[in-house]
């Protein structure tokens, strides 16, 4: 009997170890090129789920470069999946409590709360710095105060820590566009479209925007446009 124990516990001790080296040799191959680019693939080529987990999965291993690509894609059920991963992993960046202060601002600029969605913006970006996504959504915040500078402001700050944040990249554009600095528009909006190409209103927006560039003074500047292009 005495030696039936090293033997069972011998045996205990090789599974665990294999086990571990399994769950290690998983976890680094799952964070390999090779197994972000078969992510990409699925992303593209599979069915409604397997879209959805590679997606999911792209989020959990924080690789934003294999949604980017995805978003520029053929197929149009990828780049809608891409784009709400990519939004989600933007807008969980810097932790749950950012992505609260985040959510709780958004609800309240929905309900044209707009002080009070700018106190809370506020606060995030004091806190939380280098979180993108904070001083994109203050930016909008401000565009619908009418406050265009401030909001061009944090637009470029958000696009120092992310420069594929195309909601930035839309934001400044239709604020010089409100400021009637049409050549400095289409800019933002061309730079939008090169990280979201298929996205039909800033298509539409840039198409605007270069037809009022085109009736305007070889200077390319007008008066504060009023109408509404997004």
């Amino acid at each position: 009997m005495k030696r039936v124990f090293p033997i069972v516990f011998r045996a205990a001790y090789t599974v665990l170890i294999t086990a571990c080296l399994a769950f290690l040799g998983l976890h680094f191959a799952q964070r390999t090129a090779w197994y972000k680019k078969y992510l990409y693939k699925q992303l593209l080529a599979g069915n409604e789920n397997q879209q959805l987990r590679a997606a999911s999965t792209l989020v959990h291993l924080g690789d934003q470069q294999q949604l980017l690509r995805a978003i520029r894609a053929d197929e149009p059920s990828a780049r809608a999946v891409a784009k709400k991963a990519l939004e989600y992993l933007w807008f969980n960046a810097s932790g749950p409590e950012a992505c609260h202060l985040t959510q709780a601002a958004y609800e309240a600029s929905e309900k044209r709360e707009f002080e009070k969605a700018l106190g809370l913006l506020t606060t995030l970006v004091n806190k939380f710095p280098k979180f993108a996504e904070g001083w994109n959504q203050r930016a909008s915040v401000f565009w619908q105060l009418g406050e265009y500078e401030k909001s061009i402001g944090d637009s470029r700050h958000a696009l120092e820590l992310n420069p594929n944040h195309y909601g930035a990249w839309q934001g400044m554009g239709v604020c010089r566009l409100k400021m009637g600095d049409l050549r400095e528009a289409c800019r933002c909006l061309r730079s939008a479209l090169k990280i979201l190409p298929y996205d039909q209103p800033t298509r539409d927006a840039l198409k605007n925007c270069e037809e009022l560039l085109r009736r305007t003074a070889p200077a390319g500047r007008a008066t504060p446009v009023d109408s509404q292009v997004i």
